[in-house]
């Protein structure tokens, strides 16, 4: 039995797309969008066997002029989010030769044209060079309007767009025909294969209810499925399957979507992206969802999930207009907040008793981040710690959860604290990692010796390159003054932390009778039912 495969799309403008563009591309010509100025060229593309307009009889000659109808459809819709065009993809049975499958995807044209009264282009396409051989398809770009001796009519195909499965119907119907008229002409050519659109279960169910159980337990296969262009880009670019197969098969799926992930950051951090279509501003829209949540609404307020946005916040090194829409994150301003508003009101043990338990889990988060940061730099051998990291880490490990008691901007300074240190890790351990890239690249070269000329040895070469180059004196340099500049932040922040939290009135004060009794603990699990309570006014007379 031959392989099935029919698919329906719709370009619409309200999500970018333009016919005149799908059309080039679909033929491989060179059109002018004269709606936009835009020159879409695909004169150069390998695989377009044959590209032809059809339409309806008493049609306009200029229907079959390729760019001056797309361009008229094109002109046809005033809407911003019209639909401009429909397209149906039919893979061609491999069993033919190159004529058949011509004469077959004009006939599948000419059933568009017939039953819609639309204009169609008929693109075939054959199988690209590292692709599956055998997928030869065509592409019956149709109009999104009735043609007639006038022009443009009415919609076509509104069918497609009903309610309550009058849209699925319609379809079904079509790939019925469709079926038909490829099994027609294998019919013609002497070919017992047929195709059938019906579903895998379907079939086996017939094929055992008739006797055949050899054909029903063939038919009981996992279906297949269309990939679309973007993991077949990503197939091919990283040589792997997109299924998990044999020994070595997941850390081939762990490789992929480590690209796919990739891919995904470069699409997010693309600088062409409109302002207002921004991943800062997706950020800004989630956050204010969630504010508006109630905590019944919302997803609970667990203490480590706040350490954990806290420290995702900091270890995040991308740019702040990238990142997030405001510098420091949204507890660390909430804390701050709250001492502000206890220091002006006066409701200073209220406040501070339910807050203190978002203190201990901010002040964990910052903690960690220093605690990796060291882990960081201990990672990378030879290096040494300076005593700038050391006295910028003590700052944040030493704190307790009451030295923030009465100190309203302490919080920003210490999260800034943090952030500096995380960077300043970063940019030390960037050229230790430059140096195994460049290891990497070297072993990578060598396993491609006995065949230099292979395209998998130009790629390993041009890594080589690539990694040399972050190697370089001017690269060097550049390093050097970025960790100069880090170091310089780093101790910058520790000074002003260190400043804010500076009590003047600490050096007159008499030594208390109890000053050999220990100190709080820092941690509430380590204190029982111990609660942080600040002294309320004095009594005025």
């Amino acid at each position: 039995m031959a392989i099935y495969h029919s698919h329906m799309k719709s370009f619409g403008r309200g999500k970018g797309d333009s016919s005149v563009a799908a059309a080039a591309y679909r033929a491989g010509f060179d059109l002018v969008d004269e709606a936009t100025g835009l020159s879409h060229q695909y004169s150069r593309r390998h695989g377009v066997d044959h590209a032809q307009m059809l339409a309806p009889k008493g049609a306009p000659a200029w229907c079959l002029d390729t760019e001056k109808f797309w361009n008229a459809n094109e002109a046809a819709e005033t809407r911003k989010n019209a639909l401009v065009a429909r397209e149906v993809e039919v893979a061609l049975p491999q069993s033919l030769d190159q004529a058949q499958r011509k004469e077959l995807a004009l006939d599948l044209g000419q059933l568009l044209v017939d039953r819609y009264q639309v204009a169609v282009l008929v693109a075939i396409h054959a199988p690209s060079r590292n692709g599956d051989q055998r997928n030869h398809h065509v592409h019956l770009l149709m109009s999104a309007r009735q043609v007639g001796p006038e022009g443009f009519g009415m919609r076509a195909g509104a069918e497609f767009d009903g309610r309550q499965g009058q849209g699925s119907k319609a379809v079904k119907e079509l790939r019925l025909e469709i079926a038909a008229t490829i099994n027609g002409h294998l019919d013609l050519a002497g070919i017992e294969k047929r195709v059938d659109p019906r579903k895998l279960k379907t079939q086996a169910r017939e094929a055992a209810l008739q006797g055949n159980f050899e054909l029903a337990r063939e038919l009981t296969r996992t279906p297949g499925r269309h990939n679309g262009k973007v993991k077949t880009a990503l197939e091919r670019k990283s040589r792997l399957t997109w299924s998990v197969q044999g020994l070595g098969g997941k850390d081939a799926a762990m490789k992929l979507v480590a690209t796919i992930s990739a891919h995904q950051a470069a699409l997010i951090d693309d600088p062409k992206v409109p302002e207002g279509h921004s991943h800062a501003s997706a950020l800004r829209d989630r956050a204010k969802a969630e504010d508006r949540l109630t905590p019944q609404q919302g997803r609970a307020a667990h203490p480590r999930d706040v350490v954990e946005r806290v420290r995702e916040h900091l270890l995040d090194r991308r740019p702040t207009a990238a990142r997030s829409f405001d510098q420091y994150s949204r507890q660390t301003l909430h804390l701050s907040r709250v001492q502000r508003i206890t220091r002006a009101s006066g409701r200073d043990a209220e406040v501070l008793n339910a807050e203190a338990k978002l203190i201990e889990d901010w002040l964990e988060a910052q903690r960690e981040v220093a605690q990796d940061s060291l882990e960081l730099l201990r990672s990378v051998p030879g290096i040494q710690i300076e005593p700038e990291f050391q006295f910028a880490h003590a700052s944040i490990l030493c704190r307790r959860v009451d030295d923030y008691a009465g100190k309203a901007f302490t919080f920003e300074d210490t999260e800034v604290l943090a952030r500096t240190l995380a960077k300043y890790a970063h940019m030390m351990a960037r050229p230790h990692r430059a140096r195994m890239a460049l290891l990497d690249a070297h072993a990578k070269l060598s396993e491609h010796a006995d065949a230099p000329k292979t395209q998998a040895a130009t790629r390993a070469r041009q890594r080589v390159y690539r990694a040399k180059t972050h190697l370089s004196p001017r690269i060097a340099a550049i390093q050097r003054w970025r960790i100069d500049q880090a170091r310089k932040r780093m101790t910058e922040a520790r000074d002003d932390l260190e400043k804010h939290f500076a009590d003047p009135k600490a050096a007159i004060l008499p030594r208390s009778p109890l000053g050999d009794m220990d100190p709080p603990p820092a941690r509430a699990e380590e204190a029982g039912n111990w609660e942080h309570r600040m002294r309320g006014r004095r009594p005025m007379f």
